[in-house]
């Protein structure tokens, strides 16, 4: 990255800083004496946290339970701590910058995309047996943090590229590339290291349009690098404009990087969809109604089956 570039970022005065209360949590899910009476009781101070908490720890897309859960310490045991210091994260990171913005750039779509994609590298994992699905879900959810930097950093500039690449990511990127020789990959990746994330989740930020650039000697790494990558893709056929294309650009990606065939990405597509519910929930964000989102599942059944040419839509309001 040019030193210029770096510099000007580092001067900025609204960058994305991380969270207090997940760095808390994410310090004592290392500490192998602490207990879950204890991170429970970390959590408690967050009263918002904590009814989300046990929403997602009685939720099917999490399992549920046989029996309701009620404490925040059964919901620490029955998650586990890499769970909840996940969750932590996620819910702490969106709510404190969601509430940044203006101007040019489109906020609410950005989250519906990082959103969107966290659930689907989440399912991705499952599918590949990646053991870490809840870093997996935080990795998706950070790819685009460079994003937010950008923003912040050129304001208005960054604004106004943003529009001109119409929600196009990789368009996004070489307009990036062309006007500061870094994008947006490369920045929330040192943005990541600045955080002190652990490493794996700063190579799947910078390899999350190009899984080449992410260095990484390790299978399970490579696999979550891999499902990263794949999960922009996936969200991009509900937050692309032009949804044939991004369907089949979701479909040909799938083939490439993880193997998965078209019926296959139906079947992760239909994960997606059963899970919107519960994500709409946690992050308190409208991710579509129920009749737009199965109109983007039933384009992809046309497209696989050749029974009806699927047709452009506009993308899904995020409001």
């Amino acid at each position: 990255m040019d030193p210029q570039i770096l510099q000007r970022i580092k001067n900025c005065k609204t960058l994305p800083a991380i969270p207090a209360l997940p760095l808390q949590v994410l310090q004592m899910c290392r500490d192998d004496k602490a207990s879950a009476q204890k991170v429970g009781e970390v959590i408690s101070k967050d009263p918002s946290f904590v009814a989300k908490l046990l929403n997602v720890a009685n939720s099917s897309f999490y399992g549920g339970s046989r029996h309701k859960v009620t404490t925040v310490t059964h919901a620490v045991t029955l998650l586990g701590m890499n769970s909840i210091a996940t969750l932590a994260f996620c819910f702490s990171l969106y709510r404190d910058l969601r509430k940044k913005g203006g101007g040019a750039f489109d906020h609410t779509h950005f989250w519906h995309r990082c959103i969107l994609a966290s659930l689907a590298a989440k399912i991705l994992a499952k599918r590949v047996r990646v053991i870490n699905e809840e870093e997996i879900f935080l990795a998706g959810l950070l790819q685009d943090l460079g994003v937010l930097v950008m923003s912040e950093a050129f304001g208005n500039e960054y604004g106004a590229l943003y529009q001109k690449a119409n929600q196009d990511h990789h368009v996004l990127e070489s307009l990036e590339q062309g006007r500061w020789k870094t994008d947006h990959c490369e920045i929330g990746a040192w943005l990541a290291e600045t955080w002190e994330l652990p490493e794996v989740l700063r190579e799947a930020v910078r390899g999350s349009h190009n899984p080449a650039l992410a260095s990484t000697e390790d299978e399970s790494s490579r696999l979550m690098i891999l499902c990263v990558a794949l999960s922009g893709r996936l969200a991009d056929m509900w937050c692309h404009p032009q949804t044939e294309m991004a369907i089949q650009t979701a479909m040909d990606l799938s083939q490439e990087l993880l193997q998965i065939d078209p019926e296959g990405v139906l079947e992760v597509a239909k994960d997606i969809m059963a899970g919107i519910p519960d994500m709409s929930a946690f992050f308190q964000i409208n991710l579509g109604k129920p009749e737009e989102i199965q109109k983007v599942l039933d384009c992809l059944e046309q497209a696989i089956h050749g029974s009806v040419p699927t047709e452009a839509h506009e993308p899904v309001p995020a409001s």
